[in-house]
């Protein structure tokens, strides 16, 4: 009789686990990059629009703090309307240490060149410490050839200002940059290769300088950093230093062939020093 009931509690459990092994097998297995930073159905160029639904995500290391921020930028689509939203925080003790510092930027795009490139209509650009909110808008009307702005501390007006665009030509902000960027809107991504882009003027400063190294430059920071060989580019970016409030306006980004930022440092971030982001993963609806 003990052997008969152990039989049948033996059936009784194999009958639970059976089914969930066989749904298990069945479900479809997501297809996993071989190398950080890679996707399938990657296209080098193409209509810009294909990064709608995409989302990147970053940890954040700075002074002794291991992950003591996080970050993510996201492309999305809205009843026909596109924008980019860059977000990053710090969180818990290191977020009490920091103030809780956040950083905030979202842009509304129009699409131009066959839907090849992206250029902004409006920015915005909101940098919270602690319980104080600093607020830049910016509006961009091309047939006026018009850039207006407004600043704000907390709810308050401080600043505002018009001024023209150039013709033929727009202000690219760091989200419009970005995504043309991995379209090789402004130049084929190879190394050796740099390029300027006009942006938003901050403070006399109206450029993005993008520098790709050579082979042999990015070999000795390979080398420096201990890195794996790889099919990696490592850009050397200034942009202006009130983007991230930083003392130079230096960024080092180390980028996978499939034009995704895998390890950024942002150089001299007032009070913190270097930042470094390191990417975790995509989605992508």
């Amino acid at each position: 009789m003990k052997f008969k009931h152990l039989h049948l509690l033996f059936l009784l459990t194999l009958g639970l686990i059976l089914p969930g092994i066989s749904t298990h097998a069945m479900e479809p297995k997501l297809a996993t990059p071989l190398t950080l930073g890679e996707y399938n159905h990657f296209l080098p160029t193409g209509k810009i629009t294909r990064f709608a639904g995409e989302t990147l995500y970053y940890d954040i290391s700075f002074l002794w703090f291991e992950n003591a921020a996080s970050a993510k930028v996201s492309f999305f689509e809205e009843h026909g309307k596109y924008f980019s939203v860059l977000e990053a925080s710090t969180k818990g003790f290191v977020g009490f240490f920091t103030a809780y510092r956040k950083h905030y930027y979202k842009t509304e795009f129009e699409v131009i060149d066959n839907g090849k490139r992206l250029r902004p209509k409006t920015f915005l650009r909101q940098v919270t410490i602690a319980s104080n909110a600093e607020t830049t808008r910016h509006k961009f009307d091309y047939s006026r050839r018009l850039h207006t702005w407004e600043k704000y501390e907390n709810e308050e007006q401080v600043d505002s200002g018009q001024g023209e665009i150039p013709t033929e030509s727009a202000f690219h902000d760091i989200l419009s940059s970005f995504y043309n960027i991995r379209n090789s809107v402004y130049s084929k991504l190879e190394k050796g290769k740099k390029f300027r882009i006009k942006t938003i003027p901050e403070k006399g400063h109206g450029e993005i300088s993008v520098h790709i190294l050579s082979a042999q430059d990015q070999e000795k920071f390979r080398l420096e950093e201990e890195r794996k060989q790889g099919d990696e580019m490592l850009l050397n970016i200034i942009v202006p230093k009130e983007i991230f409030k930083t003392e130079t306006g230096e960024l080092m980004v180390w980028s996978s062939k499939h034009y995704v930022p895998i390890e950024t440092t942002v150089k001299d971030y007032i009070l913190l020093g270097d930042l470094h982001a390191r990417f975790t993963h995509r989605e992508a609806r």
